[in-house]
């Protein structure tokens, strides 16, 4: 899938995504990063959702009437943090990622949330790199700040 963000789109398996999801303003948690736009509620469950543009400083977030989240399996099957939520700025296409209409990755002067740039032509792609931004947004959730979110 093509999941397109302001200045970027990320290219991501189809079975890596859960859910896309109509935008709604997540719930901030105190002393969090910019980056770190806060928790929804999906299905019972609070996940967390980030800009990618801004944990990568390429971007700022802008909420759009066409915005949306999407909701995106853990790769580690982390029971403490099953998805995570990734603000987009349009809805996601299917996207055919072959050899013959791709151009060679590079991750020349690439944050290290991104693990390689997928240019076939004017647009640009890149692949995510979910462990790190995962490892990233980890220290900055807690039970109690979830609790919180409750009261």
């Amino acid at each position: 899938m093509l999941l397109p963000m302001s200045s970027i789109s990320l290219v991501i398996p189809n079975s890596a995504v859960a859910e896309i999801i109509g935008y709604s303003e997540p719930r901030r948690l105190e002393d969090s990063s910019d980056w770190f736009l806060g928790m929804v509620l999906w299905r019972g469950v609070y996940v967390p959702v980030i800009s990618v543009e801004q944990i990568c400083h390429v971007d700022a977030t802008h909420v759009g009437p066409r915005s949306r989240i999407g909701i995106i399996y853990n790769p580690e099957k982390d029971p403490e943090l099953p998805y995570l939520g990734l603000h987009m700025q349009d809805i996601p296409r299917a996207y055919l990622a072959e050899s013959n209409t791709m151009e060679s990755g590079t991750d020349d002067d690439l944050s290290q949330y991104l693990l390689s740039r997928v240019d076939g032509d004017e647009f640009s792609r890149a692949v995510p790199n979910l462990d790190a931004m995962i490892a990233a947004l980890k220290p900055q959730i807690s039970q109690e700040k979830v609790d919180n979110l409750n009261r």
